[in-house]
C-alpha cells in the first residue's frame, strides 16, 4: 500500500473514530443525567398538621431505602396546590378530593389525586360544653371559610340537629342554603388552620381532629362526628408525574409502614382509618 493510500485510509477513518468517541460521551452524559434524575429529592408539600409527624417517619424510612424525600410545610391550604402546579414541588399531601376539585375549578390547576393516605372524621368540638344540647342559644360556632369545608361543616351541623339545609344540599352547601336554624346560632367563618386558635373564644367549632389536638383537646372528644370516605387525605401531583417511580415508592412506604400507622393511631386513636388496608 502506498504512502498516499495509507494517508487517505487514516484520514477517512478519523471521522468514524471521532463519531465513536462522540457516541461514548453522549452515552456517558445520558447515564449521568439519569442518575441525577433518580437521585434528585422528591419534594412533598404539606399543610400545618400533627399528621405531618407520620410523613416525617415515612421520609426517614424512604431515606433508609435510598429514596431522598424533602418535606415542605405550608401554613395555609392554597399554596401547596399552587406550588405543585407551578413545579416548585412534586406532590402534596393535605387535602381530600372535594377540596382538590374546588381548587381545580377555581384556579385552573392541572392536578390529579394519586392515592389515599389516611382518613379521619370531621367533628364538632367544644372546650366549654360536653354535649350538643348543652350549647346555648346564640352559640358562636366556628367553621372553615373555604367553600368545601364550609359545606362539610354545614352538613355536620344539620346532622347534629342544629340547622336544616335546603333539600339536596351536599358538600358544596353554602350559608345561604340554610333554611332553618333549629337553635339560634352565630356562625363564625375562619381560615381552616386558624380554628385551633379560635376554640378558646367560640362555643364550638366544626373541624378536623388535627386542629382539635392542636387546641389541646382529645381528638376523640367531639360532640358528633362524620367520616365519609370521600374525605380521605390524598397524595396529589401533576398528570405527568402520576406514574413517577419516586412518588410511587414513597406512597408505598407511607401506606405500608407499620411505624406510620402507629404514629397516626397515637395521634388520632381509633378515629383514623387507612383506605385500602
Amino acid at each position: 500500500m502506498s504512502q498516499e493510500s495509507l494517508y487517505r485510509s487514516s484520514k477517512l477513518g478519523r471521522p468514524w473514530r471521532y463519531f465513536s468517541i462522540g457516541l461514548a460521551l453522549v452515552g456517558l452524559l445520558a447515564s449521568v443525567l439519569l442518575v441525577s434524575a433518580d437521585d434528585r429529592p422528591l419534594r412533598i408539600g404539606l399543610a400545618t398538621s400533627i399528621s405531618n409527624q407520620a410523613a416525617e417517619i415515612a421520609a426517614r424510612e424512604a431515606k433508609a431505602q435510598g429514596l431522598n424525600v424533602e418535606l415542605i410545610e405550608f401554613n395555609d391550604w392554597n399554596t401547596p396546590n399552587r406550588a405543585v402546579a407551578e413545579q416548585e414541588i412534586d406532590a402534596n399531601l393535605f387535602q381530600h378530593v372535594p377540596f382538590l376539585e374546588f381548587s381545580i375549578k377555581n384556579a385552573g390547576y392541572k392536578l390529579v389525586p394519586v392515592a389515599p393516605a389516611f382518613s379521619t372524621p370531621f367533628g364538632l368540638y367544644s372546650k366549654k360544653f360536653k354535649s350538643i344540647p348543652d350549647l346555648p342559644d346564640n352559640a358562636r360556632i366556628a367553621i372553615s371559610s373555604d367553600a368545601v369545608n364550609t359545606g362539610r361543616a354545614l352538613l355536620l351541623l344539620q346532622r347534629a340537629g342544629l340547622i336544616e339545609l335546603k333539600p339536596g344540599a351536599d358538600h358544596r352547601a353554602k350559608i345561604e342554603d340554610i333554611v332553618t336554624y333549629r337553635k339560634p346560632l352565630k356562625l363564625v367563618q375562619l381560615e381552616g388552620p386558624q380554628i385551633a386558635r379560635s376554640l378558646d373564644d367560640v362555643d364550638a367549632a366544626a373541624t378536623y381532629p388535627t386542629f382539635a389536638r392542636l387546641a389541646g383537646l382529645d381528638p376523640s372528644s367531639g360532640l358528633i362526628f362524620e367520616n365519609d370516605p370521600i374525605y380521605a387525605f390524598q397524595f396529589v401531583t401533576r398528570p405527568e408525574l402520576k406514574g413517577d417511580a419516586r412518588l410511587s415508592r414513597f406512597i408505598a412506604v407511607y401506606r405500608d409502614s407499620e411505624a406510620v400507622h402507629a404514629k397516626l393511631r397515637e395521634l388520632y386513636g381509633s378515629l383514623v382509618t387507612f383506605p385500602g388496608s
